[in-house]
């Protein structure tokens, strides 16, 4: 079986869904699928290991990319086109180059279809909808959700067509670093994620400003996104919470999950996730986990790892206390149930062979 799985691109700042194409298509090459990952972008290069077939155009523009799309899927002939990601005309092109080529595909549409991020830029989107938009999701033959809740909402935008619900996996170190001590007395939040407006982070400066934790310290890890950061340090200024609030800037891979293993907690205060692959990192890394009722993990619950909660001010500030709280021993216990529970639903071996079956399904 060949598919070609499509990205607008996979820069290390671009978020979740470039390293989640690459874990995705490295995990079905194990296990015996040629998967194919292709970016849009001129120069690109994948970085993770496993991603042994790639191509990228080699001149810019959208002309250019759809006699590319033309070709590639001409000399190729996948069985199967996976598109990840809306709205980007890079990936109209490529679902207009598999219907003239009779090529069937499916689309994972990548929290893009989320009421929250429906409602950024509305009027853009209902005409995209209307000149294209509509078209490519209805012509593919199954649209690929990363938790039952994103199903929920393609069923709920009158989307009738299969849906594949398949996790994200997490790309884990061979080891894990071995956990930090802080300094005596100090305890750490973590926020790993693009810092953007969607994230919660103006929410996260005024709820820690109404329970002021004594002992502890916030260190949000990211790539500024707009200029929104400028935004967050003014207002930790205003609130006069500079000794509490940390910026590190991006981190590569082995410093992130340093970063992970000094914490005590993390914190994802997101208007809106589609999975939320930080979540599960920290899980991996052995660190209980605040998160919203926008992402998926309600496991957070199931399991005792961590507490899902309502999006806003008061629901964070009342979890940050009780977390807080907690003995350092029975935080320490939730982090490794979350362990326990990433290993065993969020590996990619399960989640490559699980989508390969779901392929052959779906072109039987």
């Amino acid at each position: 079986m060949r598919v070609i799985h499509v990205i607008s691109g996979i820069s290390r700042s671009s978020g979740g869904p470039a390293r989640s194409s690459q874990g995705l298509v490295a995990a079905l090459n194990a296990a015996g699928v040629e998967a194919w990952l292709v970016s849009c972008a001129v120069g690109e290069r994948p970085w993770l290991p496993g991603v042994t077939r790639f191509r990228a155009p080699e001149r810019p523009g959208l002309w250019a990319l759809r006699a590319f799309f033309r070709a590639l899927f001409g000399e190729l002939r996948p069985d199967l086109v996976h598109l990840h990601g809306i709205w980007q005309p890079q990936i109209h092109l490529a679902a207009c180059a598999a219907r003239a080529l009779g090529i069937p595909y499916i689309i994972a549409p990548r929290g893009m279809l989320e009421p929250w991020s429906l409602e950024q830029g509305k009027w853009k989107k209902r005409l995209a909808l209307a000149l294209y938009q509509r078209r490519d999701l209805r012509g593919a033959v199954a649209l690929h959700a990363t938790a039952e809740t994103e199903a929920e909402q393609f069923r709920a935008l009158g989307f009738g067509q299969k849906i594949v619900v398949s996790p994200n996996g997490v790309t884990v170190p061979e080891r894990l670093p071995r956990r930090v001590a802080n300094k005596a007395g100090e305890r750490r939040a973590l926020f790993v994620s693009r810092i953007h407006r969607k994230k919660g982070l103006l929410e996260l400066v005024e709820a820690w400003d109404r329970i002021r934790p004594e002992g502890w310290k916030m260190e949000i890890v990211g790539t500024d996104a707009d200029g929104y950061q400028r935004e967050v340090e003014a207002a930790v200024r205003a609130k006069g919470l500079q000794d509490d609030f940390v910026f590190t800037g991006p981190l590569m891979d082995e410093d992130k999950w340093q970063a992970y293993t000094r914490a005590d907690l993390f914190v994802l205060p997101t208007h809106s996730e589609n999975f939320g692959i930080v979540v599960a990192e920290a899980l991996y890394a052995g660190v209980p986990v605040i998160t919203t009722r926008g992402t998926p993990w309600r496991e957070l619950e199931t399991h005792r790892c961590g507490r899902w909660i309502d999006f806003g001010v008061v629901s964070l500030a009342a979890a940050l206390r009780e977390m807080m709280a907690l003995p350092d021993g029975a935080r320490q216990a939730m982090g490794e149930r979350g362990q326990a529970l990433v290993q065993s639903r969020y590996a990619w071996p399960a989640i490559g062979q699980a989508m390969a079956k779901a392929y052959a399904r779906l072109l039987a």
